[in-house]
């Protein structure tokens, strides 16, 4: 099948993380064989008044990539200015259909603006389209009456709505209550099984490793919550005889405030900084546990990928996290100390099966699982269309 992907959130050489879980789907359709082409419309604050750039590669998965950079000093005016982006847009798709590229499906990837603008294009050439949803504040965005109504009128039109997550559907429903269930199927985020595998852990019986992942940054409105699992530990390891060893894998403007509280709780913590994907995945291999404290999660990929490792979790009962946990391989906490405390004896004092823990994971969202899963629901709606026609 031909897949027109569309995105506003993608991976470039100037930020290289942005939007990388869309890249990674991207990649799961290709690998299924599908016939896939990225057409990513970015924009960035830049020094000029504008300034345009396209490029055309094919990525380290082989998937053909048309790249849209609009660099600008006035990045919001063009950021809202939709119908200059549509146009831009395209121009790009109506020459790769003149190139020979006809899209069987449009995927466009969170609504605005890429949801907005992939449903006025299946309108134009007459094909199925689908939208898969990240966006965690999806609800404020529904609040602002102009884009909303552009919004809603794209997913109303759409196939099939594809929330990463039950969390994230619900909110879309409640955000939008013409929506029905019907028009939802969940997919969640890839996990990357090649990098984050089961291994064998060294058992220490006088020490227990944690591993926390997130950037550690001071916000307003925090949304990661490392303190409340450091007070919890410091706590647990009064009441353990075995050492509590922490490792802290990430970076961000709050980790000397987080160093000095953890001398201060007297807990030992080795601070990583940003690293490699194959060096989290060797982290989370050898820990005992990955903790986790936040105060919401659209998807919850570090802990799928801890699981994806065979290391069983201990995290914030908030958004999508119970999707992944339950009692077969973790413990959910409500965010105070002393359910926390209490989560940690839970944990500790459990026997999981570790393999099978990152067997189940891996059928879920692994990349080839994921690629299924997309391709199951393209025949569908193709096969819908054929028969109406």
């Amino acid at each position: 099948m031909n897949i027109l992907f569309l995105s506003s959130w993608y991976p470039s050489k100037k930020n290289p993380n942005f939007g990388i879980f869309i890249k990674e789907h991207a990649h799961a359709i290709h690998s299924v064989g599908n016939n896939i082409v990225v057409v990513s419309l970015i924009i960035m604050k830049g020094k000029h008044v504008f300034k345009c750039l396209n490029s055309e590669f094919k990525d380290e998965y082989g998937v053909r990539t048309i790249q849209i950079e609009i660099n600008s000093i006035f990045k919001d005016f063009f950021y809202y200015l939709i119908f200059f982006q549509y146009f831009i847009v395209f121009r790009a798709v109506n020459t790769l259909i003149k190139s020979g590229f006809k899209p069987d499906i449009i995927h466009s990837n969170v609504i605005f603006s890429a949801g907005i603008m992939g449903s006025w294009l299946a309108g134009r050439f007459n094909v199925p389209h689908v939208i898969t949803e990240h966006w965690s504040r999806i609800d404020n965005f529904m609040s602002k009456p102009f884009f909303s109504g552009w919004a809603k009128n794209a997913y109303l039109r759409s196939d099939t709505i594809l929330p990463v997550s039950i969390f994230l559907k619900n909110k879309i429903l409640n955000a939008i209550p013409a929506l029905k269930e019907k028009y939802f199927q969940v997919i969640g985020n890839v996990v990357d099984s090649d990098t984050f595998k089961f291994m064998e852990k060294d058992k220490n019986s006088n020490e227990i490793h944690f591993c926390a992942i997130a950037t550690w940054a001071n916000k307003k409105q925090p949304d990661k919550l490392p303190e409340i699992f450091i007070d919890a530990l410091s706590i647990f390891q009064k009441d353990t005889e075995k050492k509590i060893f922490l490792y802290m894998v990430g970076g961000g403007d709050k980790i000397p405030e987080l160093k000095r509280l953890c001398i201060d709780k007297g807990l030992e913590a080795h601070f990583s900084g940003y690293i490699s994907k194959t060096e989290i995945a060797s982290y989370l291999q050898k820990s005992d546990f990955f903790i986790h404290a936040s105060t919401i999660e659209t998807f919850g990929i570090v802990v799928a990928e801890s699981l994806l490792c065979g290391t069983p979790v201990i995290c914030s009962n908030v958004g999508a996290l119970p999707e992944l946990i339950d009692d077969s391989n973790g413990v959910l906490c409500n965010n105070t100390i002393e359910d926390w405390i209490t989560g940690l004896s839970v944990l500790t004092k459990t026997e999981y099966h570790l393999h099978l823990i990152s067997d189940q994971i891996k059928g879920k969202l692994s990349v080839q699982s994921i690629g299924k899963q997309y391709t199951d629901i393209y025949s569908q709606f193709l096969l819908r269309r054929n028969i109406n026609m």
